[in-house]
């Protein structure tokens, strides 16, 4: 027994040193590797001023039939972008659509009004839950998702963005325009038209 208490006290110390030794050169031998590259596909290209999202088939949620953007070619058209993903812009984008509304083009259907609901597949949607508080006269619809990602690669984040209070003004001529973001009254409605279109 005693000469295991001698082994004891050298070896142990002399074990404790030797595995102390190993694990501090193992880390300093080990190749430091680069994280792993994860590639995510981009989504295709729009170049600036490419109406392809204008092509896009729409169904009006109020029953009054298939339609696309430019279907209304030859008109001036006004498009709402809406949404409830920001519960704080439904009040003013109600308003908006109330300023739109009043722009006398509309009453006598020579301006048409799109109101275009970006919410999420799946969701009630902005246009199902507030359409009895703004009676809305013009077109709704519901945007395809690829809808919505043109209009983001084509007219930027702010086309998308319904705390911007989005509005893109299409001309008779097919020139679109996406307004300055903020709430427009109906002058300034007016006052783009004259100068865009």
């Amino acid at each position: 027994m005693r000469r295991f208490r001698e082994y004891t006290k050298i070896f142990l110390p002399a074990g404790a040193f030797f595995c102390l030794v190993l694990v501090l050169c193992s880390g300093c031998t080990s190749v430091v590797q680069p994280p792993p590259v994860i590639v995510t596909p981009s989504p295709p290209a729009v170049k600036d001023g490419d109406g392809s999202w204008m092509e896009v088939p729409l169904t009006d949620l109020q029953g009054k039939g298939n339609f696309s953007i430019r279907s209304f070619a030859g008109k001036t058209v006004i498009l709402q972008v809406v949404s409830d993903a920001c519960p704080s812009c439904v009040s003013q984008l109600s308003r908006e659509i109330g300023e739109i509304e009043r722009i006398p083009g509309v009453q006598d259907k020579s301006i048409t009004v799109v109101a275009l609901d970006i919410d999420q597949p799946g969701d009630r949607g902005f246009i199902a839950k507030y359409h009895d508080q703004f009676n809305f006269s013009g077109y709704t619809a519901r945007s395809p998702e690829g809808m919505t990602l043109q209009l983001l690669n084509n007219k930027g984040p702010f086309a998308v963005d319904t705390g911007s209070i989005p509005v893109i003004l299409i001309c008779p001529d097919g020139h679109e325009v996406l307004l300055p973001p903020g709430f427009k009254t109906t002058d300034a409605l007016q006052t783009y038209r004259a100068k865009e279109c």
